[in-house]
Order: C-alpha cells, then sequence, then structure tokens
C-alpha cells in the first residue's frame, strides 16, 4: 500500500513513550533486515507480505514510528496487535485516527477525539484506507 502510517502513544493530550519490550515481542519475529543509520527495520511475515518500519525502536522506549511499503493482511494484523501492546494509537493521513481501546480517545489531542474510530484487526484497517 502506498500509505505511511504514523505510530502514536499519547498521555493527556501529549505524545508519550511507547515500550520498546512491546515492538521487539511483536514485530522481532518478522524481521528479516535492519539499517541501523536510517532507523529502518525490515519485515517479512508469514503471508508473504512485508514493510519497513522507521523509527528509533531500539532502546526501552521510544516516541514513534512511521510504518511504510506496507502490504495488506497479516503486516496489518501486526500493527494493531503491536497498537494494543504499546498503548498505541494508528494516524494515517487523511484518515481518522485508529484506535484499539475506547479508553483511548480521552488521551488523544483534542482535534483528533471526533473522528477517532476503533480497529480490531487488520482487515478494520485495511478497510478504512479504502474508504479514504
Amino acid at each position: 500500500m502506498s500509505y505511511d502510517l504514523f505510530v502514536q502513544r499519547f498521555e493527556n493530550g501529549d505524545a508519550a513513550a511507547m515500550d520498546g519490550i512491546a515492538f521487539r515481542a511483536v514485530w522481532g519475529p518478522y524481521v528479516d533486515r535492519t539499517e541501523p543509520e536510517f532507523d529502518l527495520w525490515h519485515f517479512q511475515v508469514d503471508d508473504g507480505g512485508g514493510a519497513e518500519i522507521y523509527g528509533g525502536v531500539a532502546g526501552e522506549t521510544f516516541d514513534s514510528l512511521v510504518i511504510s511499503r506496507f502490504s495488506p493482511g497479516r503486516v496489518l494484523d501486526l500493527l494493531v496487535e503491536f497498537a494494543a501492546a504499546a498503548d498505541a494509537v494508528v494516524m494515517p493521513p487523511g484518515c481518522p485516527t485508529l484506535l484499539v481501546r475506547e479508553d483511548q480517545r480521552r488521551h488523544l489531542p483534542e482535534e483528533l477525539r471526533a473522528d477517532a474510530v476503533i480497529v480490531r484487526g487488520g482487515a478494520d484497517v485495511e478497510r478504512i484506507l479504502d474508504e479514504n
């Protein structure tokens, strides 16, 4: 897909750190190469899909990440799984903010709250991207 998806955690309206352990637990088994000088992680998943993730995710915590050049299917399921594990939201340009739990809405900046929607899996993410 030709989108860049921004992933961020919020607390009381402000950006908050995400857990590096959650990132490695969800995405680690699928890493097929890294380019640390660019904070790039490339993934190949079991349905044949893949993605590139940019972010300083090697430490205990990190601020945000961008997922790019991703395929539909398992990659988007893993994205939702990671968002749940890291208490993060997904922000696709031109689309509503994607929550994994309703209680995340109150932590978003005010301007993102009203249009935010809940996703349960990758199929929900794909549908929202296709609709917008």
